[in-house]
């Protein structure tokens, strides 16, 4: 497979939490893999939002995030800034 992509992701596989506009509470998903500009994350449940906050350090901070792909219970995502 050939990467196309412009800047290399680093491997992480950590724990986050995404939030959801016009929902309550957080649902736990694990980043695979991160950039300056997006992530790759998988959650146990399909992400039915296009845009949503992202949390690696239990919303001290987020990240706005766009659906770039998905793929079943994975997703890659550009971070909004």
């Amino acid at each position: 497979m050939i990467e196309r992509r412009a800047l290399a992701r680093i491997e992480i596989n950590q724990p986050a939490m995404i939030h959801f506009d016009g929902s309550d509470g957080v649902h736990g998903c694990v980043v695979k893999d991160v950039s300056d500009q997006g992530a790759k994350f998988h959650c146990p449940f399909y992400v039915f939002s296009h845009d949503f906050d992202l949390s690696l350090d239990g919303f001290k901070t987020t990240r706005r995030c766009h659906v770039v792909w998905r793929h079943g219970t994975t997703c890659g995502v550009r971070f909004v800034f």
